[in-house]
């Protein structure tokens, strides 16, 4: 049985439903449109702070026709009319779903554009997903399974099995996510419209951020239905202007309130070559240049030491010594991450724990406040290595959204 088949069959035994006020309209025409592609399924890298995957696949470069299409096809009324619809009901409503599925196009590396179909459920706190399923029209298939990925391509029949690579999906796109790019983003809008096949009201909202990822800028535009306040389609470029193909485009969203474990059980293929390895970033992790060396503390004392070091450093604009501590990125990368986000304060770090799950490192749990007086939590994995027989520690990464 094909792994869509098999998932196709798990949804209709199992007693997971969508919610009654979901887009019914939008959900068959996301079913029919794939019943066209069953043979064709696309699989990309999952990456953090986006949803946006990379592959070096090679994948269908028609479909960017498909996406300008729908792209300029929405029918804009005047903007000075004003909808039955507000952001913060949204935000409200995400709240109540741990699950989505989701059908839409991503561009890899070489420019090209893959069609995707993922499914993916929140952990605990909706901060970024604990589970995350992809697939590829190549028959490429990505599992992440708490930190444990799996990606199958069936061009070479290897499996490859990575530990310690951390949420797929960070930071989850829910109502955390909206709450932080109103209030990060400056050119937030919103414009009434139409769906052009449904005649349904819309809101589009557009914005942009100059750093919202470790990358570089990104800009965003969001379709909201305006009867089930629900996001029903979005697109992301990793430009500030919306100029080009979206680097990441959701067709439609299908919400539910939780999935089950079974969906995301990757089944090794018969025959399949497997091979074990570490995420890129690791390698960095262990560089003997980096980090600090804390003596004559107990390791819960010196996870608590570095994390606030590594505040410190941001709020002072040390951009340097964040990269010594967090080499994972350079100085120049995380000076434009953290441009435009000011942060006054560190107001406390919490006692060290070991989230179930989180094989890098212990979680500390860091309270930050902003120049607006807004805190905010923010959970640092902090790595305890021995490094040329000496212990040394280094910020690892974060638990959930940063």
């Amino acid at each position: 049985m094909r792994p869509t088949e098999k998932i196709r069959k798990m949804f209709k035994n199992s007693n997971v439903t969508a919610d009654s006020r979901l887009d019914k309209k939008i959900t068959a025409d996301m079913l029919r449109a794939f019943e066209k592609t069953e043979s064709q399924k696309t699989g990309h890298q999952p990456n953090l702070w986006r949803i946006f995957m990379k592959s070096k696949i090679t994948k269908l470069a028609t479909a960017a026709m498909i996406l300008l299409a729908v792209f300029f096809g929405i029918n804009l009324l005047d903007k000075a009319v004003t909808p039955a619809w507000a952001i913060e009901q949204t935000i409200d409503l995400l709240k109540n779903f741990n699950g989505i599925h989701f059908s839409g196009a991503t561009l890899d590396e070489q420019g090209k554009q893959e069609l995707v179909e993922g499914w993916a459920r929140a952990n605990d706190q909706q901060t970024a997903s604990d589970m995350f399923r992809l697939e590829a029209d190549t028959g490429q298939i990505i599992v992440v399974s708490k930190t444990t990925q799996y990606k199958y391509d069936p061009q070479t029949n290897i499996v490859n099995i990575v530990e310690g690579q951390g949420p797929a999906m960070s930071p989850w796109i829910g109502a955390g996510f909206f709450e932080s790019l109103k209030k990060i983003t400056l050119d937030w809008n919103e414009t009434l419209g139409k769906d052009p096949s449904t005649d349904r009201d819309r809101v589009f909202v557009t914005c942009s951020h100059p750093a919202a990822g470790n990358d570089g800028p990104r800009s965003w535009w969001f379709e909201f239905d305006v009867e089930s306040k629900l996001l029903v389609s979005m697109k992301q470029w990793d430009n500030m202007a919306r100029q080009g193909i979206p680097d990441f485009y959701v067709k439609a969203i299908t919400y539910y309130e939780d999935l089950p474990d079974d969906l995301f059980h990757f089944e090794i293929p018969e025959g399949a070559e497997i091979v074990t390895g570490l995420p890129e970033r690791m390698k960095t992790l262990q560089e003997p240049n980096s980090g600090m060396t804390i003596d004559n503390m107990s390791e819960e004392q010196a996870c608590k030491e570095i994390a606030g070091r590594y505040w410190q450093a941001v709020i002072d604009g040390d951009w340097q010594t964040v990269a010594l501590l967090r080499p994972i990125a350079t100085a120049d990368v995380w000076k434009r991450k953290y441009s435009g986000n000011s942060f006054e304060e560190i107001v406390s770090i919490g006692e060290p724990y070991q989230e179930a799950g989180c094989k890098l490192g212990k979680i500390v749990p860091c309270t930050i406040r902003f120049d607006d007086d807004v805190t905010k939590t923010i959970n640092m994995i902090v790595l305890s290595r021995e490094i040329n027989g000496q212990r040394s520690y280094v910020i690892a990464g974060t638990w959930g959204s940063e």
